[in-house]
């Protein structure tokens, strides 16, 4: 989708992203400015956030927690004003019925090496297909963020996708055991929160197996099995593993080996 082609949910949308888009095209260091989110896939529905990325050069992304009181105030022209925060970099910023969530990125995305759960609970092929693959580009100054894309894509090094294929398999495998253990302690709750995060380790596992990029692991799961995977059925087959779950140990132990199976079927191929 380019900006020609989005569809704003309500009033105030257009104004509010096309003003802070010439705000940072100004700002120091800043090469790209790209639109993510519901907005940017044709998505949005009142209410809905305007996701912006914002990329700039290493030394102004390491001073923008000393410069947030200038962004505060020049948000405040703006008549917007900061709702909450992100660590020390605003996250969310209000004008008036319009939210903005704001990112910033040096393009330095760093995956986890050491252990199979911090691979599992990291966000980089996430980021990379958010920020590199599906965004709207508002706005690109030089070739900073082509040399990015083309360092990530089609897809990142096979090195590095054999260890984080190693780990999330082994953190499947645990998830798996940890459903089951849960459920033998009468932890029913707990297994099922287990389950579920199996099945968000299975999906991040097939996304790097296949060499695709994910939007999210919860959200829009069928447009993506269908589109990005190009596996229509398999969103009928992952919700199986969840419809009709009980909060008993036959259930929850049904629901856990047919995840298993769909995954040794589907990492094997």
């Amino acid at each position: 989708m380019s900006v020609l082609d989005l569809k704003y949910p309500q009033k105030g949308y257009r104004k509010v992203m096309r003003e802070l888009t010439e705000y940072f095209k100004a700002y120091p260091g800043v090469y790209a400015v790209v639109l993510t989110g519901s907005l940017a896939r044709g998505k949005a529905v009142k209410g809905s956030c305007i996701d912006l990325f914002i990329f700039l050069e290493k030394r102004q992304f390491n001073s923008l927690t000393s410069k947030l009181a200038s962004r505060s105030k020049a948000y405040s022209r703006l008549n917007g004003k900061i709702c909450y925060y992100e660590g020390e970099v605003e996250g969310g910023i209000m004008f008036g019925d319009v939210r903005v969530d704001i990112g910033f990125s040096d393009g330095e995305f760093k995956p986890y090496y050491e252990n199979s759960f911090d691979i599992t609970r990291d966000e980089f092929e996430t980021t990379i297909g958010n920020l590199l693959v599906y965004p709207v580009v508002l706005y690109e100054k030089g070739t900073q963020y082509q040399r990015l894309k083309q360092k990530y894509l089609p897809f990142y090094d096979d090195y590095l996708r054999k260890a984080r294929l190693a780990g999330t398999k082994e953190e499947f495998n645990y998830k798996i055991w940890k459903t089951r253990w849960l459920v033998e302690r009468c932890e029913h709750f707990s297994a099922l929160e287990a389950l579920l995060e199996a099945q968000r380790i299975f999906l991040q596992h097939l996304f790097i197996l296949k060499r695709r990029y994910p939007i999210d692991y919860v959200k829009w799961l069928e447009e993506q099995c269908s589109q990005i995977l190009n596996m229509p059925n398999l969103h009928q087959e992952l919700s199986s593993t969840i419809n009709g779950i009980e909060l008993t140990r036959k259930s929850i132990f049904e629901k856990s080996n047919l995840l298993e199976k769909l995954f040794l079927r589907y990492s094997s191929r």
